[in-house]
């Protein structure tokens, strides 16, 4: 008798706990939100996916890849993705064209690129007169390797020859054939330079500059609709930067799932060129930079001020609430 009691207690318990499952399942807001192809400085939104930070906050997140931040912005301005992550400029040239498009946080705000070069270059002035590659014109690293090259007295329209070489796979092996004399590339790529004996020329991280070069964007429409959804999923987003920041062997392991790799040489040089460099707490940074880029393509640009283009309302809020600081000190 005692027995069977001690069992329907533990099918009664069961079923409880089943209903309190669904029942929270219920109370999850659904969320879908875009990135670019899974890398490094993507990595954020994996993380938090990874670490059931989305969950946490009461939130049933659908995470989608888009290539290309422009397509990212047309789906979050139609309103099939309200928040993305996207870097660049294409977030302002969007809100320049009338859209409310505001950036709200900026989780890398530093060029991850190396600058490698031919093993008989040894200082960046040598690369006067030679060909520089570049893995497409108008890219993030292209932008970061002309300001670069302006800092070492190179002016990259008349003293070098600037060449698109595609891929990052294709730029090693570029070099390598000597077809270009040195380019910008970041992790994994990296690794192979290292490998081939090719020369560590500049960290452009190194730059006494700040850039959009990833972060959350949405609309201040969906922001004024549905501000505690962007609240709670600014705090999964933050939470699971700051594990990849504290914790290599998790960051690792969900490189590794998106990356589809388990080489672990590929891991630790991506992990170590880019996760630890999370801008944490993530305030909107970069903007300025970007105006001044857009300047010649755009006259709205000059003279725009970078606050019209950003919102940092509720990042200042959680770092005031010491939610950041908690996550930060690993509490």
């Amino acid at each position: 008798m005692t027995r069977r009691l001690a069992i329907c207690g533990a099918m009664i318990s069961a079923l409880c706990f089943s209903s309190t499952l669904l029942a929270q399942e219920k109370k999850l807001d659904k969320l879908r939100v875009g990135g670019g192809s899974a890398s490094a400085t993507q990595m954020s939104l994996w993380l938090a996916k990874e670490g059931n930070y989305y969950e946490k906050h009461g939130l049933n997140v659908e995470v989608i890849s888009i290539p290309g931040s422009s397509l990212a912005i047309q789906a979050m301005l139609w309103g099939e993705l309200p928040i993305i992550q996207a870097g660049g400029a294409g977030p302002i040239q969007a809100a320049l064209s009338g859209t409310d498009t505001v950036i709200i946080a900026t989780i890398a705000k530093k060029f991850n690129w190396l600058i490698f070069a031919q093993p008989n270059i040894n200082r960046m002035e040598e690369l006067k007169g030679k060909v520089f590659g570049t893995t497409r014109f108008g890219t993030q690293s292209d932008l970061a390797s002309r300001i670069a090259l302006r800092r070492f007295g190179i002016d990259p329209e008349r003293d070098i020859t600037m060449v698109q070489t595609g891929g990052p796979a294709e730029t090693v092996g570029a070099m390598v054939a000597g077809k270009v004399h040195a380019a910008a590339i970041t992790a994994p790529a990296t690794l192979q330079a290292k490998k081939l004996k090719l020369r560590n020329l500049y960290d452009l991280s190194k730059l006494d500059l700040e850039y959009h070069v990833n972060g959350v964007v949405t609309t201040r429409k969906f922001i004024k609709s549905s501000e505690d959804v962007v609240r709670r999923f600014l705090m999964a987003y933050i939470e699971g930067a700051a594990r990849g920041v504290k914790d290599k062997p998790f960051a690792m392991k969900t490189m590794g799932k998106y990356f589809r790799t388990d080489d672990r040489e590929v891991l630790d040089e991506t992990y170590e060129l880019i996760i630890p460099g999370f801008n944490i707490p993530p305030y909107p940074a970069g903007i300025a930079s970007l105006l001044q880029d857009l300047e010649k393509q755009n006259p709205k640009a000059k003279g725009a001020k970078p606050e019209d283009f950003t919102d940092n309302r509720l990042v200042r809020e959680l770092d005031q609430s010491g939610f950041i600081k908690a996550l930060v000190a690993g509490r």
